[in-house]
Order: structure tokens, then C-alpha cells, then sequence
């Protein structure tokens, strides 16, 4: 069987990721690459990602394990897939929502970090989700910004969602902040991404009430979790940290207004959200300044919203899917199989 023009190693390890990687993968073929997808498979080793430095250690040394050579180019998906990858024959680039540099900080991240400046630089391309990844990577290879595609997704004028939001990692998506934030404002409150019992055990820990009448719809297949963005009229983002952001992109796409925290990381949508509406960005990460945004979020008229949907659907034109798979014809494949 012959090599592929791409080997892209995918850790896969959320669904974000794992959506990437497809898009990755669909927009190379459509461009007439032959691209193979290898997933990065972790055994036994998952439980001992109890702590960052050795989570990534695991998830490193499973992507090298998994990794193949023989194509003209290989493409690892998360900086982690990259960090103890063998010199490879063909090119090699790094697709990344994050560098270690920004979502490992402190003791935890040392040898991340400090290994990443080394993959980094020897790539022959790197290849960020966002302009803000870009400029916070520190490798010095050339680099083209390549967003995951964003798709049109339609949402009626009749909305009976009041407020979605996705909580899938409870700490890192600040559940509590969310619930303490929303209090007893009313409306229908949607959470995804977790179940009632593993949603209310985390607030009870954290001494936090659940909102009255909160619905919680636990891990969903994509369509049907889109189909709710479709039915919500705000989507709420407490997040205490951010590497993009697809699913406000999304969220935006399906014609919701973003209220949001504004969550440190290359947050992609965070710049969409103060240009669209300044007040439903929150000023802090905090309970009492996203509970203020969310209450004007909560009091838009149909008029309002849509204006915004109709301005929101023109800012996110650079993720739509024919501008890039412009860039993956035009700029991404020649410089890796030219």
C-alpha cells in the first residue's frame, strides 16, 4: 500500500479535538491530498493522568507509539502529540489550539514548555487555530493561521432555550461560576455536557446552589447537542480558561447571543463578543460580573437579537468553510508536499 501525502497523528482527546481532526482531515482530501487520519490510542496509561506534567507525559508518549513515518509530511494535531516525536523522514507540522506556553503554566509545565520551544522551532510549519495562538506560540517556524471550519447552522426566530451553556469539565468551564451567576434569574437554564448527579455532587462540593429549574443533558452526540444551540437564545461561557472556543463559535453561528467571561487563552471568540455587545461580556472572571451580563443578555428583544445574529454571522465569515479550505489549498498543502 502506498504512503500518504499526510500522516496526521490525532490525540483526540476531547471532542473539540476530535472535530478538528476530521475537518483537518476532509478539508486536505477535498483539496486532492491523500491524507491518513491515525488515532492516538492510550492504553492503560490513562490512570495516571492525574496531574498535568504526567498527563501529558502519557498522552506524549502514546502519540509516539501510535505515530507512523513513511508519509511526505506529517501533521500532529496538539503540541502534546509533538513533544517526544522522533526526527522524522518528509515534513512536519503542528496544528494547536494552545501552546504549552499559555495552558501550562507554573512548576506543572516546566519540561512541557520547555520541550515545546525545541519542537517548535524545527517544524517546517506550524499551524495555529487562531491568529492569538500564533502570536503566543514561541517556535519560530513559519506558521498559517487554520481555523477549524465553522459550519452554517440554522436556528429559528422561536427560541425556547433561555440559556445553554456547555460544562463538560466543571472546573475548567467554572459550573459554579455559571450556576451562581445565573441565581434566580429566571428562564429556562440548559446545561450539556454533564448529568444532574455528577453536576450537582460538583456545586455541593463547591458550596454552590443549583438554579432553579436547571436541565442538565449530559454528553450528547454532536447533532443533537447543536440542535439545542439552535433553540438557545443566549449562550452562557464561564470558563476560567479558554484555548479557542468552538463551541461559542458555533454558538454564534446558530444565531445565539455570547454572554462570556472573559476567559484567559486565545479565546477566539472573545474579540467577536465585545465588538458585537460590550455589556454581555462580563469585566472578570467572577459570579457577580457575568450575573450582570447574563441579566442583559437575558432582557434583548427580538429585535436586538437579531441585529446581532445578522452582524455575528459577518464576523465569523474567516471560519467558514470555503475560506478555509482556501487556506488549506492555497497556503497549508504547497508548503507541505510542494
Amino acid at each position: 500500500m502506498p504512503a500518504p501525502d499526510l500522516a496526521l497523528v490525532s490525540l483526540g482527546t476531547t471532542p473539540g479535538l476530535r472535530r478538528a481532526d476530521a475537518a483537518f482531515a476532509e478539508m486536505a482530501r477535498e483539496a486532492g491530498a491523500d491524507c491518513e487520519l491515525v488515532p492516538v490510542r492510550i492504553g492503560r496509561g490513562a490512570v495516571l493522568r492525574r496531574h498535568p506534567a504526567l498527563t501529558d507525559l502519557v498522552e506524549s508518549l502514546y502519540a509516539r507509539r501510535s505515530a507512523r513515518g513513511g508519509a511526505r509530511a506529517t501533521v500532529y494535531s496538539t503540541v502534546t502529540a509533538a513533544l517526544l516525536q522522533p526526527e522524522r523522514p518528509g515534513r512536519v507540522a503542528v496544528r494547536f489550539d494552545s501552546a504549552a506556553s499559555l495552558n501550562r503554566p507554573g512548576i506543572a509545565g516546566a519540561w512541557q514548555r520547555r520541550v515545546e520551544r525545541r519542537v517548535l522551532a524545527r517544524a517546517d510549519l506550524l499551524l495555529p487555530w487562531s491568529d492569538a495562538a500564533r502570536l503566543a506560540s514561541p517556535g519560530g517556524a513559519p506558521s498559517v493561521v487554520l481555523p477549524v471550519p465553522v459550519e452554517e447552522i440554522g436556528g429559528g426566530e422561536e427560541r425556547d432555550v433561555d440559556g445553554l451553556a456547555y460544562c463538560g469539565y466543571p472546573e475548567k468551564r467554572g459550573l459554579d461560576i455559571l450556576c451562581a451567576a445565573w441565581g434566580d434569574s429566571g428562564g429556562r437554564l440548559v446545561i450539556g455536557g454533564i448529568d444532574a448527579e455528577r453536576g450537582r455532587e460538583w456545586l455541593a462540593r463547591r458550596g454552590v446552589a443549583e438554579p432553579p429549574g436547571t436541565e442538565w443533558l449530559g454528553a450528547l452526540p454532536r447533532a443533537q447537542w447543536l440542535d439545542w444551540v439552535t433553540r438557545a437564545r443566549v449562550f452562557i461561557n464561564a470558563s476560567r480558561r479558554e484555548d479557542h472556543g468552538l463551541a461559542q463559535l458555533e454558538a454564534l453561528a446558530a444565531g445565539c447571543a455570547l454572554v462570556t467571561v472573559p476567559s484567559p487563552g486565545p479565546y477566539a471568540a472573545l474579540a467577536l463578543a465585545r465588538e458585537l455587545n460590550s455589556i454581555l461580556v462580563a469585566a472578570d472572571v467572577s459570579a457577580g460580573a457575568l450575573g450582570g451580563s447574563i441579566r442583559s443578555g437575558l432582557a434583548l428583544g427580538r429585535a436586538e437579537l437579531a441585529a446581532y445574529r445578522e452582524r455575528a454571522l459577518g464576523l465569523i465569515a474567516p471560519h467558514r468553510p470555503d475560506a478555509v479550505r482556501a487556506t488549506m489549498r492555497d497556503e497549508v498543502l504547497p508548503r507541505l508536499l510542494g
